[in-house]
């Protein structure tokens, strides 16, 4: 029995340090030697097993990562952290004049209603702006908005994190505006954060004042740029127009004509009329020498006939020369008349379109209207303090996690590497 047992107990040696980390110090493990000793009585065995350092250190990263960051959290939005008040409004930037679609937006476009998304976007990006801060700071003593009396240290500006600067006062100025735009609705939700809800309102008005003049200011750029790119095209046109005229009377001066095509017809009748008499003469001349071939008639008429076709061809040759002849004349002043034509349309659009130009710059394009006025904040809103210790635990818990698997990875690797 005696060498049994010690079979055994040689069996559990080897693993007897796995039980370490989940034994307390001096723990006594009994072995007996036999079971018909001396006096009848077991002998014990007792081992004692040292505590793991890994225990000790797993609690302080509990500590550190997980109880200390929500104690203090904890603290702060329990009895430090100053209530903040919350102003909402809600605006959408409105277009006179879009592209038409179909369905509802068609609708809405037909009776003059859109929606300018770009437009929505460009108020967003300055109502977060650098400019959007200096523009409100004229207008209201920011610094002093956020740095009331009772605001904490940690809220109010400047604080740990921010400094007296602009650049810092514009990140500060970001985390308590808030503009968001609705994709879907075109509707735009200016929430604004402040230690008072009277400097919520306030500061919230002032925003929505600023955005309408930045609209306003778009509208006098697409008008101004309307109206300069129409009076361009009108200087043009008449510039064509006359560059056209002058060409066409230098082309008068130097053929002395007025109108070739003109003069064209007054050949060609000329032209028709010889043709006409050379076939009388042809006609008198087959009479007479039917009648009596011998006649001196006959001379006569044969050079008449000579004479008349000789103008004729002299006639023609006018019209038809390729080098000055009157086809090429009235080719030459057709494509000056062709100009002065396209000259005279092209100077008419541009009136009409400075007209319209002119006419739309009467009225607004683009116009801020707003959906919901901004309201004063009967509670405050912010900090939600219980939220935000309830993440800050969640957080922490994850992190220790996170952090406990990485190290316990690395252990068992660096284990099986040993």
């Amino acid at each position: 029995m005696r060498q049994r047992f010690e079979k055994i107990s040689r069996r559990l040696r080897p693993v007897a340090h796995l039980a370490r980390p989940l034994s307390p110090r001096g723990t006594t493990l009994p072995f007996p030697e036999a079971a018909g000793g001396e006096g009848g009585e077991a002998a014990q065995v007792t081992h004692r097993i040292k505590p793991s350092p890994w225990l000790s250190w797993s609690k302080a990263a509990f500590f550190l990562v997980v109880l200390l960051p929500t104690t203090l959290a904890a603290l702060y939005f329990g009895f430090i952290a100053s209530d903040r008040y919350v102003s909402e409004s809600t605006f959408v930037v409105r277009s006179a004049k879009s592209p038409l679609s179909g369905g509802l937006g068609g609708l809405m476009q037909i009776v003059g209603i859109s929606r300018s998304q770009d437009d929505s976007y460009s108020v967003q990006e300055y109502l977060l702006s650098r400019d959007a801060v200096t523009a409100l700071s004229q207008k209201l003593p920011i610094r002093e908005i956020f740095n009331r009396e009772g605001a904490d240290f940690v809220a109010r500006f400047p604080n740990p994190l921010y400094g007296e600067t602009t650049e810092e006062l514009t990140q500060y100025y970001r985390t308590r505006i808030s503009v968001v735009h609705g994709a879907t609705t075109g509707l735009t939700t200016l929430k604004v954060e402040a230690f008072r809800a009277e400097d919520a309102i306030v500061i919230n008005r002032t925003l929505l004042e600023l955005g309408e003049a930045l609209v306003n200011r778009m509208n006098e750029r697409i008008r101004a740029d309307a109206i300069r790119y129409a009076e361009a095209e009108v200087a043009r046109g008449q510039e064509r127009l006359v560059e056209t005229q002058i060409a066409i009377t230098e082309f008068r001066n130097r053929e002395l004509m007025l109108d070739p095509s003109k003069s064209s017809l007054i050949v060609a009748e000329l032209i028709g009329r010889l043709a006409a008499e050379l076939a009388v003469v042809m006609s008198q001349l087959r009479e007479v020498e039917a009648s009596s071939p011998n006649s001196p008639q006959i001379s006569g008429l044969q050079r008449r006939i000579s004479a008349l076709e000789a103008q004729i061809v002299l006639e023609r040759q006018r019209v038809s020369n390729a080098s000055d002849g009157l086809a090429e004349k009235i080719a030459g002043y057709e494509r000056l008349t062709l100009q002065r034509e396209f000259a005279v349309k092209a100077l008419s659009s541009a009136v009409t379109s400075l007209e319209v130009a002119r006419n739309e710059a009467r009225r607004q394009q683009l116009y801020l209207e707003r959906v919901v006025e901004p309201h004063a904040p009967d509670y405050a809103e912010q900090p939600r303090r219980m939220r935000s210790i309830l993440l800050t635990f969640a957080g922490s818990l994850m992190l220790f996690f996170v952090g406990w698997l990485l190290f316990a990875g690395v252990r068992e690797h660096s284990v099986k590497l040993k």
